[in-house]
């Protein structure tokens, strides 16, 4: 889809926040507060939402530009009920197949009247003053990178103007968020690249796996970690199976060198910690 032409004003502003915005070599980390400082210079919000939709799960992760409050569990009970109601309309569920490369507003599907009768209204939103929503979405492997922007209850929606802000960024976040990855991934010891590679592998696994790349036999691994030769093989034989590798060199080759994220997207395991459907604090694994 061509970028919307925007007008001079809106030009020079979108460019102004280009520029900060390609002025550092952003990785997985600080895309998403990149990402949050160029909306809000572009666009007037009262909240963003950085996340990642992994659609075979329908699990998500996200971030926010402020967090919202959680007295009596309020944050807690409204991503739990965002959950339950996303699959009511494709715009909710953040559908790559209906957004495609546009920037998309409830006001595009629902008038006020409507919206305040959801049930994902009543019980996501509105408990937080939240009413406008407008977002991009950018269908990656498996998941999909959503940024939304919120404003509260009273305020315009989105124009025509700021859906054309935000819809030019789009191509820009795609962009930063492939180079990010790239350079994530190029920063990532043998240990982490294992962590993304194989979420589910426990700690002694992990660390078998790790001296197995330093090409150490398994004599030599059960006498670093003080178990048995046969405990080894047994550790082994899982990462050849979680790894989908048949030898050694195989399954070296494949933490060194093979894709990343195949399994989860990154805020599944990057450092740090991310908002689920729980509404709990999702620790990384890394």
């Amino acid at each position: 889809m061509p970028v919307p032409a925007l007008s001079p004003g809106l030009q020079a502003a979108f460019d102004h926040a280009l520029v900060r915005l390609y002025s550092s070599d952003l990785d997985l980390h600080a895309l998403p507060q990149a990402v949050f400082g160029c909306v809000a210079e572009l666009i007037a919000v009262e909240q963003v939402t950085y996340g990642e939709f992994h659609a075979p799960s329908g699990d998500f992760r996200t971030l926010f530009l402020h967090n919202p409050p959680q007295e009596n569990g309020q944050r807690t009970a409204s991503l739990e009920a965002y959950h339950r109601h996303a699959a009511s309309h494709p715009f909710w569920r953040h559908d790559p197949a209906l957004f495609g490369e546009r920037a998309l507003r409830e006001s595009d599907f629902f008038s006020d009247a409507e919206f305040m009768e959801l049930p994902i209204a009543r019980e996501v939103f509105l408990p937080f003053g939240a009413h406008r929503q407008m977002g991009i979405v950018i269908a990656l492997h498996g998941y999909a990178l959503v940024v939304s922007c919120h404003r509260i209850v009273g305020r315009p929606a989105f124009s025509d103007g700021e859906r054309d802000l935000l819809q030019a960024l789009r191509g820009h976040v795609e962009r930063l968020y492939r180079l990010a990855l790239e350079r994530t991934a190029a920063s990532l010891t043998a240990g982490e690249r294992l962590s993304y590679l194989c979420p589910d592998l426990t700690r002694r696994q992990r660390d078998v796996a790790l001296l197995l790349v330093e090409s150490k036999s398994n004599e030599a691994i059960a006498q670093a970690l003080g178990i048995s030769a046969e405990t080894v093989k047994t550790h082994v034989r899982t990462l050849y199976e979680k790894l989908g590798v048949e030898d050694r060199l195989a399954a070296a080759m494949a933490v060194m060198q093979r894709p990343l994220f195949a399994q989860l997207p990154p805020l599944w395991s990057l450092q740090g910690s991310y908002w689920g459907p729980q509404g709990h604090e999702v620790a990384a694994i890394v």
